[in-house]
């Protein structure tokens, strides 16, 4: 019974860390969206690649973007 608490209390405690790090994620993407490109955008692609997990594809794809 003690082992169930303790998982569910830690399953608990990795959704609030995930709510977390998604409003996170949607504040740097805003960010992304409606800055003009140059450097502040450039400065925004590694924690949109770190975040979203991007492939060297998609990474190359958001560097043109932001260009």
């Amino acid at each position: 019974l003690l082992k169930s608490e303790v998982r569910r209390l830690e399953r608990n405690h990795e959704r609030e860390k995930s709510v977390a790090n998604l409003e996170y994620l949607k504040n740097v993407l805003l960010q992304f969206i409606f800055l003009r490109s140059g450097s502040e955008r450039q400065a925004l692609l590694p924690v949109i690649h770190t975040m979203l997990q991007l492939s060297p594809e998609e990474k190359s794809k958001l560097a043109a973007i932001a260009q």
